[in-house]
């Protein structure tokens, strides 16, 4: 019969959560325990929907105290969903503490999150385990540690590297993108090229916009790379790979290709190469004259200053 009252009280809760009755909802949590007694998913229930409400009523410190109080009564659980559903308690907790910017005890969450559940290999916590490794690298970075950032990424790439599932790709691809910056910002150019390297080999063949546009952005910062380092020759070559891979498609993909026709320009215009300069202004703009975004529309300025300027010197 407690069962019964429970599963009642329960599905009383969850109304009250959908219509975000939040209030309401934590007057039911009393009872629903009281109701629990000690069968331990229905506690683990209860307290987790409880942190739920506290978190959209913006309660910060009681929803710390329940999640302590959580990770406290079911850390040493045999109980395998009790156990998988644990992993979040700790990943909510570190959310918290990220809303206020208090990384170390951000950090702190996640690490104890991956040293616990780290061996799980089952789908179910495959994602929030990935997640921790993402938010704990952009944590580390925040402290200003951005080598100790790079390993982390590294070590999510290593762990997962076998994982078929596409929102776990999708966050591999966006980490080996930011091994790619953080070096990048390290001024450590080889290195970064290699990042972005390993981001246009791995994932060059997926079809998901998320990932072909990292891979875009790999193509076009490569080349940024190599300026830095004044290899201008190799530099053009990887903005006509982008150039001529998405020439075709649609959407953020072009603006990869209206930033690597810019940037071409610009070295064009530094090498004084006249002839191959307009060449580029034409196809920009005749292939970016009706866009509506402002970046492209931006480039197509540029392009029409460029014309305006070589139709002006020719015209004495």
């Amino acid at each position: 019969m407690n069962q019964e009252n429970f599963e009642y009280l329960y599905s009383q809760f969850n109304q009250k959560m959908q219509n975000k009755e939040f209030e309401d909802a934590l007057f039911l949590v009393p009872e629903l325990l009281s109701v629990a007694g000690d069968n331990d998913l229905d506690v683990f229930y209860t307290l987790m929907g409880k942190a739920s409400a506290l978190t959209n009523l913006n309660e910060d410190k009681d929803v710390i105290e329940t999640y302590d109080e959580i990770i406290e009564k079911f850390e040493d659980t045999k109980n395998e969903i009790i156990f998988r559903y644990l992993a979040y308690s700790y990943y909510n907790k570190a959310l918290i503490y990220a809303k206020s910017n208090d990384y170390e005890k951000e950090l702190e969450c996640y690490n104890r999150l991956l040293e616990k559940f780290i061996e799980d290999t089952s789908s179910q916590l495959e994602i929030v385990l990935v997640k921790a490794y993402l938010n704990k690298a952009v944590c580390i970075n925040q402290l200003k540690e951005r080598k100790d950032a790079i390993v982390v990424y590294e070590e999510l790439l290593l762990n997962f590297k076998d994982s078929v599932n596409p929102d776990v790709l999708d966050n591999l691809a966006y980490a080996s993108f930011n091994i790619a910056l953080l070096y990048a910002k390290e001024e450590q150019n080889d290195e970064a090229i290699k990042a972005y390297d390993f981001l246009i080999d791995n994932f060059n063949s997926y079809e998901e916009e998320s990932i072909k546009e990292l891979v875009a952005k790999a193509y076009v910062n490569k080349a940024g790379r190599y300026r830095e380092q004044n290899y201008i020759g190799k530099a053009i070559e990887v903005y006509d790979q982008v150039i001529e891979k998405y020439e075709k498609e649609q959407g953020v993909l072009l603006k990869q290709v209206a930033l690597a026709l810019y940037n071409k320009s610009i070295i064009l215009s530094q090498l004084n190469n006249e002839k191959e300069l307009l060449e580029v202004c034409d196809i920009i703009i005749e292939k970016f004259s009706d866009s509506k975004d402002d970046m492209i529309m931006n480039v197509v300025s540029s392009a029409e200053v460029v014309k305006n300027k070589e139709k002006f010197n020719h015209s004495f």
